[in-house]
């Protein structure tokens, strides 16, 4: 058996309940948000950690419905959770966050969040930020990243050869190694200007053999109707971009599409401003200069970044706010640990 990591050591201390819970959050000033993309129940979970039967990207899967039940309890005793309407308030009002803010969000805009996670949220009275990528709503269209994912899961191939990607062909006699491929092939696509990447995923499933369904997607993707229906129940949207590319990928002509078409989708289908918009794939390269000065130029108020971390309210940088990863793995001391300690416990994941 592994020995356990410096981490998750840590987490197990620093995360345990009990006499940990006087001496947390002891920085009034930090700003928590945390990054979820999917909630899925544990029904559909088997040994190992992957999905029994399922075809797409595991890796976008943050918590089981009962595990986000478990992480919003403790975060609704513990933190006060706002919206980035209300920061923008503050700020006009000259005011101030209530101590130790914190603000939940979920990237994508899978069913899910509707069937799985509106309700948890509903019933604990836990707002949320939802961002859209406004062109697969209502949609039957893939995520490029999950269809990648589809054709290299269902695909007959036990290797794959792919010249862009490796000198040697990635194995795929079993569940873990066709993971391992769809990690390779992913960060690949992630790197690659716009054309090339829709290019590839274009000619994917022909490549490996792989027929997609005309409905595989079908209610994958909220509908406008669910969005409005959680919009009127306290929901927060921000903007996704349009299509999810890696922006700092695009030309000029995309950026702006991309920006303010999504806005315009969001204020047209919900009646109100988008203020906030989530970079797609965020991290460090992702989203530049020229991609921060189309979302302010657009009239977004704020914007998320992928890259794990805490702001400050007194010097937020509010067009690269830092997030807290949530991923399936993690225990809910793991978790804890994060939102107590995240100067320590993100440093100590880093490594």
């Amino acid at each position: 058996m592994p020995l356990p990591s410096k981490t998750n050591i840590a987490a197990a201390f620093l995360g345990c309940a009990g006499p940990m819970e006087t001496i947390a959050h002891s920085d009034r000033n930090a700003l928590r948000i945390l990054a979820y993309h999917r909630v899925l129940s544990p029904d559909t979970a088997r040994p190992g950690g992957g999905m029994a039967g399922f075809a797409f990207d595991d890796g976008v899967i943050s918590a089981s419905t009962e595990g986000f039940y478990r992480q919003m309890s403790y975060v609704q005793r513990n933190f006060n959770v706002v919206s980035f309407k209300d920061i923008y308030a503050a700020e006009r009002q000259a005011g101030a966050l209530p101590p130790r803010p914190l603000i939940v969000t979920f990237d994508d805009g899978y069913r899910d969040n509707y069937t799985n996670a509106f309700p948890v949220l509903k019933e604990l009275g836990v707002p949320a930020t939802i961002f859209v990528a406004t062109s697969h709503m209502g949609s039957k269209s893939l995520f490029w990243w999950d269809l990648v994912a589809y054709c290299i899961n269902t695909t007959e191939r036990t290797d794959l050869t792919l010249d862009e990607i490796s000198g040697h062909a990635l194995p795929l006699g079993t569940s873990c190694e066709r993971r391992v491929a769809i990690a390779r092939v992913l960060a690949w696509v992630k790197m690659v200007p716009e054309k090339t990447k829709a290019r590839f995923v274009r000619d994917l499933p022909a490549a490996l053999g792989v027929e997609i369904p005309p409905d595989l997607s079908v209610a994958m993707h909220l509908s406008w109707d669910e969005i409005r229906e959680m919009a009127d129940c306290g929901i927060e949207f921000g903007s996704h971009a349009v299509s999810h590319p890696v922006l700092s990928k695009v030309d000029d002509d995309q950026l702006e599409r991309e920006v303010v078409d999504s806005k315009a989708a969001l204020q047209r289908e919900l009646g109100k401003e988008a203020i906030v918009f989530s970079y797609p794939v965020g991290g460090q390269g992702n989203f530049d200069a020229r991609t921060r000065a189309a979302v302010i130029r657009a009239g977004y108020k704020y914007a998320v970044s992928y890259i794990e971390g805490v702001g400050r309210t007194v010097d937020l940088d509010r067009y690269a706010m830092p997030r807290i990863h949530v991923e399936a793995d993690h225990s809910l001391n793991r978790f804890r640990a994060n939102l107590r300690f995240p100067s320590l416990m993100l440093r100590s994941a880093a490594r």
